[in-house]
């Protein structure tokens, strides 16, 4: 897609989970203030919950942002949307609710573009990937969106429904991700676009080796500190995931790469 957003060499910044320094994560709070401060790129999270709906959140448990413990996929919208994903941020956000990624998208519209993590353990399908491409074409943002995960076989699946829109891999080292995925290793089987590390594991030679071995370009998360991003992107970083994107959207190497 020629005019996709990745087409022109512009560096990327995006909002993660929304502005999620000054509003609780993944709530349309987040995403107005992403709009205030006129930040290019939403990066958000998307499930499917059992009643079908798609919901954006970050954790496979609703216990962090809710109290409520129970699980996205074993919990239906109706009783989702009756949390409160708000006030664990601050008094002044209590109330604020768990949105719909059709929610999302009708805020956000074509003001920004997209960084969409698909959220779904192992390979079974659950028809996450076919219902985000559909809302995706319903809003008209195929050229603005990238789709991403940490679950290969999502990615998989996108490639195959959707080869038009771009995708992601994510990794990072935690623990809690497969030995075999925790360096980007699931690029050899998804043939994915870009590499989405957690900027603890990238070092500039890494960046360098990735765009010139691999032909992979790389998008780190999550960076706060503005000499960090400025080091990152002048090793060649496409751009950079921030909490607090106002403060990197500040750089004067950032501004000048974006244009």
């Amino acid at each position: 897609m020629e005019d996709h957003f990745l087409s022109n060499g512009r560096v990327l910044l995006f909002g993660h989970r929304g502005y999620s320094s000054l509003a609780p994560e993944n709530t349309l709070a987040a995403f107005r203030i992403l709009l205030e401060k006129q930040i290019p790129g939403a990066e958000l999270d998307v499930h499917r919950c059992k009643s079908g709906e798609l919901v954006v959140t970050h954790d496979d448990n609703l216990e962090r942002v809710t109290g409520f413990k129970g699980r996205v996929a074993e919990t239906d919208f109706s009783r989702i949307r009756s949390l409160d994903a708000g006030g664990w941020f601050s008094h002044e956000f209590k109330g604020e609710k768990i949105p719909l990624f059709d929610e999302v998208l009708e805020l956000l519209g074509k003001n920004v573009y997209f960084d969409i993590e698909l959220k779904r353990r192992g390979k079974a399908e659950n028809g996450l990937e076919e219902e985000v491409l559909s809302r995706i074409r319903a809003h008209n943002i195929e050229k603005l969106s990238l789709l991403s995960s940490f679950n290969p076989w999502c990615i998989r699946r996108v490639n195959r429904l959707a080869p038009e829109i771009p995708t992601a891999v994510i990794y990072s080292a935690s623990k809690k991700i497969p030995f075999f995925l925790r360096h980007g290793e699931a690029r050899f089987i998804t043939n994915a676009r870009l590499l989405k590390p957690n900027y603890k594991v990238v070092r500039p030679w890494t960046i360098l080796v990735q765009k010139k071995v691999f032909k992979a370009e790389v998008l780190p998360w999550i960076v706060n500190d503005p000499q960090i991003a400025e080091k990152l992107l002048k090793a060649g970083a496409r751009g950079i995931i921030s909490n607090d994107p106002g403060k990197i959207m500040s750089l004067e190497y950032y501004r000048s790469s974006a244009r």
